[in-house]
């Protein structure tokens, strides 16, 4: 099992959600931006949602409805407004290596998490 590739996959759909809805502005200032912390405790909660799901022990989010919800609950649960998510999603779209790192860090505390450390 490649838990990296199962992160990135689900990522990929939060990606795909984000986008559908953004606007076209690519100029966000760096303000707007959700600061990297608190964008690893979001997709944090986003992967383990998922995870969660795909296990059975929340309701199943292939439904997109369902999932559209999970989500817009987790960044309400994180005082973040969805087009400060989208933005933040365009951000890093535009910054690959900024992205990467990111999501680096992501799945190390992900790992940790799992371990139990």
């Amino acid at each position: 099992l490649n838990f990296g590739h199962m992160l990135k996959q689900s990522f990929l759909f939060a990606i795909i959600i984000s986008i559908l809805s953004c606007t076209e502005n690519k100029n966000v200032p760096n303000t707007y931006i959700i600061p990297e912390e608190k964008m690893i405790e979001i997709l944090k909660d986003f992967h383990i949602t998922d995870a969660a799901s795909k296990q059975g022990v929340i309701s199943n989010n292939r439904n997109n409805y369902i999932r559209n919800q999970q989500y817009l609950s987790i960044l309400s649960k994180h005082e973040i407004e969805k087009a400060r998510f989208d933005s933040t999603i365009i951000y890093y779209s535009e910054r690959p290596e900024d992205f990467k790192k990111l999501y680096d860090r992501l799945e190390n505390e992900m790992i940790q998490l799992i371990d139990g450390h």
